[in-house]
Parts: structure tokens; C-alpha cells; sequence
């Protein structure tokens, strides 16, 4: 059945504001289309959307009562084989908790058993995944799920992952094993139709492998020509296999010859159009060849040979390289919702660019990337502050903190910000001790010393005040 006029009708009002109307809208397309993902994927975000708009990230302990008859009918559908209709009613109560991994896991195990919705079962589980890293539930289920598309890779990293919260898992240890060796002649069983000797095909592996080694020994200009060299002669026997087509893309643009590489990255893509690694790879590319090219002329500059106006020019193209990177990491984000750590390069890019409602959005988000937690929540407070919501940043910046065993620069530099934003809040004394503690393992931070010193002003200030109203009430 056609959803398209329905869709678009979805996408309007979600460009409106209007989310509730937007939320109906994308359910009643996935109960018609089950596989659509892009309904999916907007409906959870739109969710997302109209609780931070509230200050919330779900109904909490509400949702339990509100979604109570499509918890109940999610897990009765589930029982009566009946996944479309268990699909349906999962989206009914992750519209009131859309990070529910209860929720999430019934629709992840219901996609599994429709048509066409392998993929929606992966970004179910990978949306487990990227909340609770150590649900070891969702990573099996995504181990298997991706070895069944023959996504090696992923499904290595899923079973690398369960070992880190269960290291004595000996089925996990055997299944990587074999991912292992199922990596190691994936690259040359294509060979056995042509060659029929599976021997061949394990030596041509091993002769890969040997290959792969070498090129990671690049350390000089002669080991980076013999490389592509290599690679050169890979495809003249294999001109359209694109791993070859890619390799000498990424030897090119290491060797700075960025055309030859763009060429080879073209081609790529017309072997392979899906391949999004490969659109990546030229985005980075212009954006590294930008970044070089105002880093000469800052070099220049400081030289003392630049033309005149180069400060204005660097300026331009700042905002210009700024711009192409915000746009190129939002497609990025738009392409993997999931990958939290993009989501926090995309709040970086959009926070430089003064974009502060969207950057706290996708900080929000990056907060829960254990490796960027800290920073991600350092941010959250940066833009609140700059939007004049001072307690919600003192928030952020003790959530920050929280748990530091030493004060280290990076501690000093969420105290301050800490400091900053009690301050402005009029809560002098948690501003004090947040700058007594810089002050304490390092007294010449920034202007620590000056803000204790006014600090001890204002307080002194504001006893005079009140000693002659206490004085008046007195008599």
C-alpha cells in the first residue's frame, strides 16, 4: 500500500511542532508499513522531541500506567505469534518511554519475524545498546542478527563487547573464533567459483593478511609508493573490486594527493552505491583539505607573510569550514541516529557555530556515550548558560564532577564553569566552594583568586545591607 502522501504528511507536521499529531500519523503508517524505517526512526525522534520540550526524557513511572494496556497487549501478541500486531502496540508505549528497553526488545524480536524488517530489528536492539552498553541480552541478539546479514565486523564487535561485561562467556569466545576465521578467508571465497581449490583461496587469504600488515607499516614516503604500488597491481588483476578501489583512495589521500584519491573514492561508489563509509571518506577529505588550506595561510600570517586582510579571510573561511562540517556530520547523524559519539562531534560543530538550542539536543543524547559522558554533560551546562538557565547548568556541572577522585585541569575547568553559573544564580556559597576548590590545588587558575575575592565582597556587601534592616525591625 502506498504511504507516501501519509508520510509526507508526517514530515509537515513535524517541521510544524505539531508532535502529537505527527506521532499518530507515523503509527498509523507503520501499522500499514511495518519495514518503513524512516517512519520509525522520525517517530522516535518526534518523541524525543516533544519531552525535551517538557524537560523530560520519558513519563518515567507514569509511562508503566499510562501504557499499561499496550504493555500487557505487546507481550500477549508476542506469545500469540502475532509480531505485526506486538509491533504496534511496542510503538504505543515507547511513544510514553521511547528509550524503554522492554519495549524496544519486544519490537526488535518481532521485527525479526516479519518481512523486510531485519533492519528495523538491528536499529531496536542498537538503540538498547547505545542507552545500556552492557545489556548483554541486546548485544547477542545483534551478534546473531548481524551474522546473518554476513556483517562480520559488527557481529565481532558485539561479541567483543559482551566479553568486556562477561568475561568468562566461553560460547561468545567460540563464536568469535570463528568470526575470526570467517573474516580471514571471507575476502578471497569469491576465488573458489573461479579457481575451485579451496587451498588457493586460504592462501590467497594468508597473502592478504600479510598485506594488510604491511600497508599499516607506512613510515616513510618510499613505504607509502611501495604500498600503492601494491595496491596498483591488485587491480589490474581486480579493477572493480572495491576494497582495492578504496585502499589506494586512502593511500592517495595520505600521500596528499587528494584529486587521485577523489577518483578512486568516485569510483567506489559507483561499484557500490550503498557503501555511506565511502561518502564519509570524501566528506573528511574536503574537510581536511579546507582545514590545511587555513592552516597555511594562518602559518603565513604568522610569518609575517601574508597578504593584507587575512584575518578577514581566515575568518570567512572558518565560518565556511564550519558550515561544510555541520552539514556533513548531520547527514552523518541523520544516516546513524544511534552512533553517540557522532552525535557528540555534531553538538561540538553546532555549539562553535552559536547553534546552541540544537547542540544541547545532541549533547543530551551524547551524554549517554560512556567515553563522552563527562564532556557531553560539561557542554549541556556550557549552552544552558548561555541561555540564562543557571541552576539547570549548576545541574549539569555537578553531574559533571560527580565521582572525581583527583582535580585535575579538566575537574578545574567544570568547577569554574560550576562557579560561574552559581554566581549568576545569586548561590554564593556553592560558587565559593567551587572556586575554593580550584584554589586549592591551583592558585594561579585563570582568575580563580579574583572571583573568591569577589565573592567575599558581595557577601560583605550584602551583610551591610541587611545589619541596618535588622537593626530597624529590632526597634
Amino acid at each position: 500500500m502506498d504511504i507516501s502522501k501519509q508520510y509526507q504528511k508526517a514530515c509537515e507536521a513535524v517541521e510544524r511542532g505539531n508532535d502529537d499529531y505527527a506521532i499518530q500519523l507515523l503509527q498509523d503508517v507503520l501499522s500499514i508499513r511495518p519495514d518503513h524505517l524512516e517512519s520509525r526512526q522520525m517517530l522516535r525522534e518526534t518523541v524525543r522531541k516533544k519531552f525535551r520540550k517538557a524537560g523530560l526524557k520519558s513519563a518515567g513511572a507514569a509511562a508503566y500506567l499510562k501504557g499499561l494496556l499496550p504493555l500487557i497487549k505487546m507481550h500477549v501478541f508476542s506469545l500469540a505469534k502475532k509480531p505485526d500486531q506486538a509491533m504496534i502496540e511496542a510503538e504505543k508505549f515507547l511513544a510514553l518511554d521511547p528509550e524503554n528497553p522492554l519495549a524496544l526488545t519486544v519490537l526488535g524480536n518481532a521485527a525479526t519475524k516479519m518481512p523486510n524488517c531485519n533492519d528495523t530489528a538491528i536499529w531496536a536492539f542498537e538503540s538498547i545498546r547505545a542507552n545500556k552498553p552492557a545489556n548483554v541480552r541486546a548485544l547477542h541478539k545483534l551478534g546473531r542478527l548481524y551474522e546473518e546479514i554476513d556483517d562480520v565486523q559488527k557481529a565481532t564487535e558485539c561479541y567483543e563487547q559482551i566479553l568486556r561485561v562477561r568475561p568468562t562467556e566461553r560460547e561468545v569466545e567460540t563464536k568469535l573464533r570463528d568470526l575470526a576465521a570467517r573474516k580471514t578467508i571471507k575476502a578471497g571465497w569469491d576465488k573458489v567459483g573461479t579457481k575451485g581449490n579451496f587451498k588457493e583461496v586460504l592462501r590467497d587469504s594468508e597473502q592478504m593478511d600479510d598485506r594488510s600488515g604491511e600497508e599499516q607499516v607506512i613510515r616513510s614516503e618510499t613505504d607509502l609508493e611501495r604500498n600503492i604500488t601494491r595496491v596498483l597491481k591488485d587491480l589490474e588483476d581486480e579493477p572493480n573490486n572495491k576494497q582495492y578501489v578504496v585502499q589506494l583512495g586512502d593511500l592517495y589521500r595520505r600521500a596528499g594527493r587528494y584529486d587521485e584519491a577523489m577518483e578512486q573514492y568516485r569510483k567506489g561508489k559507483q561499484i557500490d552505491e550503498r557503501d555511506y563509509a565511502i561518502d564519509e571518506r570524501m566528506g573528511d577529505m574536503k574537510l581536511e583539505i579546507l582545514h590545511n588550506g587555513i592552516e597555511e595561510i594562518k602559518d603565513a600570517a604568522r610569518k609575517g607573510k601574508a597578504e593584507a586582510g587575512v584575518d578577514e579571510r581566515i575568518e570567512k573561511l572558518q565560518t565556511y569550514y564550519d558550515k561544510l562540517a555541520t552539514e556533513e556530520y548531520s547527514k552523518r547523524v541523520k544516516l546513524r541516529p544511534t552512533d553517540l559519539p557522532l552525535r557528540y562531534r555534531l553538538g561540538r560543530l553546532l555549539y562553535d557555530a552559536g547553534k546552541i538550542d540544537d547542540a544541547l539536543a545532541e549533547f543530551q543524547q551524547a551524554v549517554k556515550a560512556p567515553q563522552h559522558r563527562r564532556s557531553a554533560l560539561t557542554f549541556c551546562g556550557m549552552c544552558l548558560y548561555k541561555k540564562g538557565m543557571y541552576d539547570m547548568a549548576v545541574q549539569m556541572y555537578e553531574d559533571a564532577v560527580k565521582g572525581a577522585v583527583t582535580t585535575g585541569r579538566d575537574e578545574m575547568n567544570i568547577l569554574y564553569n560550576l562557579g560561574l553559573a552559581a554566581d549568576k544564580l545569586g548561590d554564593l556559597a556553592k560558587a565559593e566552594t567551587a572556586f575554593k576548590q580550584i584554589f586549592n590545588s591551583d592558585i594561579n587558575f585563570r582568575d580563580v583568586k579574583a572571583r573568591i575575592e569577589d565573592i567575599y565582597r558581595k557577601r560583605k556587601a550584602a551583610e551591610s545591607a541587611s545589619q541596618p534592616r535588622q537593626a530597624e525591625e529590632a526597634s
